[in-house]
């Protein structure tokens, strides 16, 4: 859905935590693909994110779509508060600029927005970010001062829940149904997986990182995300050895940053598998490395926004631990559950793979479930570089990007005329009193 090119296009400010170029945060890579999506459609968009060194600029373009900085990132409870209220500053002095604001959480910049939308009677529209343990409503439990978001919260104009789980976490805190819209993750389709696009995709990051230098008939898994104690790369990290030990040849690229990363590089280095491994950091742009690998890796919640749709819409054959979050996501609409071609049932004398899926999953978050999901895969490639291209098309069908942002055009414009309408009758009722006085 295009807006109106005869009428002024709705200005939208999104506020979020991380952006450009914080790509191992999944938050990040969502709330880019959004702006630039809506940008895209006809709509005026900014972003307002924290600065998270002193060196960087205030205000740059990203891809057209200006970007403020006005305040320092937190980085403890002290600066949190310190941070909320210069963002609520700012938001208080040029908010009353935009039709309105959309905030990519229901955190501490739910709080900022919501005051300064008190002041300048703008619309304000929050998502329900997070998934399973770090969804919003169970944040909102872990301290006084997250618990007060709710209320918060409360007094948004419409609040966005991406599936049927945050919807009734949602309902359960109290909000009401007609506060909540439904808007599901979308797909998209991106350059055919073929030889001839892996190969360049490999030769352009070599260039970029020569750690990440293969030959083409190199197997390579990638995994994306915050390097963390108890997150997906340590899972996949205490499957590299005996994986290499099979096949030489193998490659695994962990791309991101996070409190683990130098624990987990000392740790695959003392497993004598440095040269199998790459760890090239965070990348701005994730697109190419989803071309240039073999399988993607999905062993936690975490990435359901984009670094998984994105592995999707590059066709990548995709192993993945068996969550209902990470289920309900590559489960296109109307299609049945029972073909699972769950690998970990080679653990309990059957073959892996006797069942035909569309993703590889796992149902144990084992060592030993990884190796044979990942072994029994590698070892049918083609046919799960046709169940890839089978999951875009079913996805790409059933729950399309276009239709998400078509959502969420249409839910700004209508909070858009419902603020305005609400507006001009509370001035108009203050006239009538002031005239009868």
């Amino acid at each position: 859905m295009s807006v109106n090119q005869n009428a002024r296009p709705l200005r939208v400010l999104l506020v979020g935590r991380h952006f450009w170029p914080h790509a191992s945060f999944d938050a990040a890579g969502f709330l880019g693909q959004l702006a630039v999506d809506l940008h895209r459609s006809g709509l005026h968009v900014e972003v307002v994110t924290p600065r998270y060194a002193a060196s960087w600029p205030e205000h740059f373009h990203f891809r057209e779509i200006p970007v403020h900085r006005p305040a320092a990132a937190p980085r403890s409870d002290w600066s949190m508060g310190r941070y909320v209220r210069h963002l609520a500053t700012w938001l208080k002095e040029n908010s009353g600029s935009f039709d309105l604001v959309l905030v990519d959480s229901m955190r501490e910049e739910s709080q900022a927005v919501i005051e300064a939308a008190s002041e300048s009677g703008i619309a304000t529209v929050l998502i329900c970010g997070g998934h399973s343990t770090d969804i919003d409503p169970a944040w909102w439990q872990s301290s006084r001062s997250a618990r007060r978001c709710v209320a918060t919260s409360k007094e948004a104009d419409a609040i966005v829940v991406k599936n049927a789980v945050a919807e009734r976490m949602m309902l359960a805190q109290g909000f009401p149904q007609e506060l909540l819209q439904r808007i599901e993750i979308g797909f998209t389709s991106i350059s055919s997986h073929i030889e001839d696009t892996r190969s360049a995709a490999r030769v352009r990051l070599a260039a970029v990182n020569s750690d990440l230098t293969t030959m083409p008939e190199t197997p390579v898994v990638l995994c994306t995300g915050r390097m963390q104690k108890d997150g997906a790369m340590n899972l996949l990290a205490n499957a590299v050895r005996p994986l290499i030990a099979r096949r030489p040849d193998l490659r695994f690229w962990f791309v991101g940053d996070g409190p683990h990363r130098q624990s987990m590089y000392d740790f695959l280095r003392g497993e004598g598998v440095r040269h199998s491994i790459a760890m090239p950091g965070s990348f701005v742009d994730i697109s190419d490395l989803m071309l240039a690998a073999d399988v993607f890796f999905q062993g936690d919640h975490q990435g359901l926004d984009f670094a998984l749709p994105a592995a999707v819409a590059a066709a990548l054959p995709i192993v993945a631990i068996e969550t209902p979050e990470v289920r309900s996501t590559l489960t296109p609409g109307g299609k049945p559950h029972h073909r699972v071609a769950a690998a970990s049932r080679a653990n309990h004398g059957s073959e892996a793979g006797q069942d035909t899926d569309d993703v590889t999953w796992l149902s144990a978050a084992t060592s030993k479930s990884i190796r044979v999901a990942l072994n029994h895969l590698l070892d049918n490639l083609p046919q799960a570089r046709l169940n890839a291209l089978q999951l875009r098309r079913d996805l790409v069908r059933w729950r399309p990007q276009a239709k998400s942002i078509e959502a969420y055009i249409d839910l700004v414009t209508r909070v858009v005329r419902e603020k305005s309408v609400s507006r001009s009758r509370i001035v108009n009722d203050s006239n009538s009193i002031e005239a009868a006085s």
